[in-house]
């Protein structure tokens, strides 16, 4: 049974819920406590009940899944059969219990697993618990009384901090703040049934919120809490739906009252999309583990080898070390090497003097870290990781080197953005060790990791790569070896736009803006400017061919590359000429940057020479041009078999490139807000236009990205299917296109 039940020699009987891992309410759980909790009410041996959780979770909250089969009954059989009410009903059980109640809270409580402590009379948590709210971050409230019962108990300000924010406290601020009676200082439940044998029960639904907290609403606190919150997520629409049910708690509503106005909230929200999509993600991360034909188990990574000490070397040396592991960072050069062990001290010592991390653990994290010049100190290192610069005969020098000094059963990983790791892998006697490992710059800072699967990479190599992400904590995504893998590929028709749009009359600003406003963290033109303008320029010149496009880079050039010619790249380049930190398309000084009048006078000079005459543009034309091919491309990728499943995709580009998470991703964006059909339809007048462009002006160059997918027609020709809760029309319709038309990536063939 998921919920246990038994009966001390002291007379308190305890109730453990245990569903691993999480112990998470879902539907069977909740059924087994309203069972056994009546069972421990109604026996005369019991004085008083301990509800605690059984491993080192309390309660992880609801079962994630169950959301979806709520919205697939849809809204008005929500209403006579709602598996929330359900879950209510035990609350309001545990709570009128006429035997003193407490909850043991013996690791973290978070969502409905608070819930669950704040419905009974009294909390003990162990030291290291914690209790939190993260509902927020699915786009969700506790939907369970927990807005109603927090304000009872808690600061008006911690309470919005918990729930609106979806921050947690450790158990001593949960004490300080109310929320916990107790922090047990031996066994949690001996002192919980200590507690619960001296104390008379006080349900926490009839006590009444405290007259400060009713002051703060009066005085406009909750306002201040919202402004907090929607500036931190401008797009999220569960902040709103929350500071109506605290309105409610802080009224003169009965606590019946206000649990009314808490459910009508949080079915709005449950049926809303951008808490679809907030949900789709949190899946799409568990997904993304279970990687198509990985089936071994990963070999141990007790020492790691990085070659090239610069920024992302750097970073990723310290991702290991800050996990325990120990680091052997390796650089040609002395002063390459002294500098790149200087950045990593400096950002630990940084840390420490803003109390961030102890004087011990700055001192241990040094400690690990290993600086060589010497191959040779590789030799016992599991796995390496090249991040030198991106030039193949560079990376195939260095991988024979890493050969001949490392044991055969290291991996050898290259951090290559967009090199073909088959031709790099190709110079060593055994290929099947090799794969990509992607990470974003900066490595110790950005989530996302592209785990890249090379033609001859071995299954343990695979399954060892994918376990080395989740050691230190990357969200990571296994993708094919194609030109610019998942993110790059994608990133190039969107960039390509921008240069494009600007051509035609719109304004950096104005491009910029419309990104922003659709919910990107910068928009393209700023992006360029971080990222750097001479990236693909330095790679045109190397091939000697200054017209280039690939699958990673598309023109119009001629802007960008007089920006480069002059060392104008962005942020990297200053120019103490006019006092500025950065120089590119933007002028950058401290944290403002304007457009540089000298780039908007050379764009005039461009467009007279293209024989292009500015028009308007409208924010609309710019997100549909900025977006729809890059979800075009997306789709190219999946019809080809570079990536498993769409929701690989939205990940990528959740956590490398900025997209807004209430939007669910490209992919869930397609299906869910935009449409397919409608994408479809606008990129054949986008296609019609560039190809009358090219064709006629002999000074553009030819794009295909708008040319649509073929798995893209097929959805359109879906739309509106109805697919189980939890599956997607992309991936459904998908299954069944690799079947008849498999493409040449790994995944079609899986």
């Amino acid at each position: 049974m998921p919920a246990t039940i038994n009966v001390r020699p002291d007379g308190v009987g305890v109730l453990t819920m245990d569903s691993p891992p999480v112990n998470s309410l879902g539907t069977e759980l909740v059924t087994s406590m309203k069972q056994e909790f009546p069972k421990l009410v109604q026996d005369p041996k019991v004085k008083a009940i301990v509800i605690t959780g059984k491993g080192p979770m309390f309660c992880g909250g609801a079962e994630i899944t169950e959301f979806a089969i709520m919205v697939a009954i849809g809204p008005e059989k929500m209403k006579e059969n709602n598996p929330v009410a359900a879950l209510s009903e035990m609350m309001d059980m545990i709570d009128a219990s006429p035997k003193t109640t407490v909850a043991a809270i013996n690791g973290p409580a978070l969502g409905g697993g608070c819930e669950v402590s704040l419905a009974c009379h009294y909390r003990v948590a162990d030291g290291k618990a914690s209790v939190g709210f993260p509902e927020v971050n699915l786009g969700l409230l506790p939907g369970a009384q927990g807005t109603q019962r927090l304000p009872r108990v808690a600061p008006l300000p911690t309470a919005m901090q918990m729930i609106l924010q979806g921050k947690p406290l450790k158990a001593d601020a949960a004490r300080k703040n109310g929320i916990i009676d107790a922090v047990a200082k031996k066994d949690v439940i001996e002192e919980a049934a200590e507690w619960a044998l001296s104390h008379p029960p006080a349900p926490i639904s009839k006590r009444e919120v405290h007259k400060t907290n009713r002051f703060m609403v009066a005085a406009g606190g909750l306002e201040q809490g919202l402004n907090t919150a929607v500036n931190a997520a401008p797009l999220m629409i569960a902040p709103r739906a929350i500071i109506k049910c605290f309105e409610a708690a802080c009224s003169n509503k009965s606590f019946r009252e206000g649990l009314q106005v808490e459910m009508e909230q949080f079915t709005n929200l449950v049926f809303s999309v951008e808490s679809a999509a907030l949900r789709h993600l949190f899946l799409s991360e568990r997904l993304a583990q279970k990687v198509p034909g990985i089936d071994e188990k990963p070999a141990p990574l007790k020492k790691i080898g990085i070659l090239g000490a610069g920024l992302m070397g750097g970073g990723i040396a310290m991702c290991f070390i800050q996990k325990g592991v120990p680091v052997v960072l390796k650089d040609a050069k002395q002063e390459w090497l002294d500098a790149g062990v200087k950045k990593i001290e400096s950002m630990w010592a940084g840390q420490a003097k803003k109390g961030r991390l102890s004087k011990e653990k700055f001192k241990e994290y040094m400690g690990l870290l290993k600086p060589s010049l010497d191959y040779a100190d590789f030799k016992d290192v599991d796995m390496v990781i090249e991040a030198v610069p991106e030039i193949m005969d560079l990376k195939k020098e260095v991988f024979l080197d890493i050969e001949k000094n490392t044991k055969p059963d290291c991996l050898i990983c290259t951090n290559t953005s967009g090199l073909n790791i088959d031709d790099i892998a190709a110079v060593l006697k055994d290929p099947s060790r090799v794969m990509g490992t992607h990470f974003f710059s900066p490595a110790n800072v950005m989530q996302l990791l592209e785990n890249v699967r090379t033609a001859k990479s071995s299954v343990k190599t695979l399954a060892t790569g994918m376990a080395m992400g989740k050691l230190i904590n990357k969200k990571c995504v296994m993708v094919g070896n194609c030109d610019g893998f998942v993110g790059n590929r994608m990133i190039a028709p969107y960039a390509g736009e921008a240069k494009m749009l600007w051509e035609e009359g719109g304004t950096v600003e104005q491009i910029d803006k419309a990104a922003t406003a659709f919910g990107m963290a910068m928009g393209p033109m700023a992006l360029g400017d971080l990222v750097g303008q001479e990236l693909f320029w330095k790679q045109r010149k190397a091939a000697g061919d200054m017209n280039k496009q690939t699958k990673t880079y598309f023109g119009p050039y001629e802007l960008t590359d007089w920006l480069c010619e002059l060392g104008r790249f962005g942020m990297k380049t200053p120019d103490p000429s006019i006092k500025a930190n950065g120089r590119g398309i933007f002028i950058h000084r401290g944290r403002d940057k304007t457009v540089d009048p000298e780039v908007v006078a050379k764009l005039d000079e461009v467009r007279k020479a293209k024989g292009v005459t500015p028009r308007p543009v409208s924010d609309e034309e710019i997100v549909e041009r900025l977006f729809y091919p890059l979800i075009n491309e997306g789709f190219k990728i999946l019809e080809q078999g570079y990536v498993a499943r769409s929701s690989d995709i939205d990940l990528v580009y959740i956590y490398g490139y900025g997209f807004p998470p209430s939007k669910g991703g490209p992919m869930f964006f397609a299906e869910n807000y935009a449409g397919f059909k409608t994408i479809l339809e606008k990129l054949k007048v986008f296609d019609k236009q560039a190809k009358e462009r090219y064709t006629k002006n002999p000074q553009y160059l030819p794009i295909d990205y708008f040319e649509p997918s073929k798995l893209l027609e097929a959805c359109a020709a879906k739309e509106g299917m109805q697919v189980f809760p939890g599956q997607t029309v992309i991936d459904v319709v998908l299954k069944d296109f690799r079947k008849s038309s498999p493409g040449p990536g790994p995944f079609s063939k899986l």
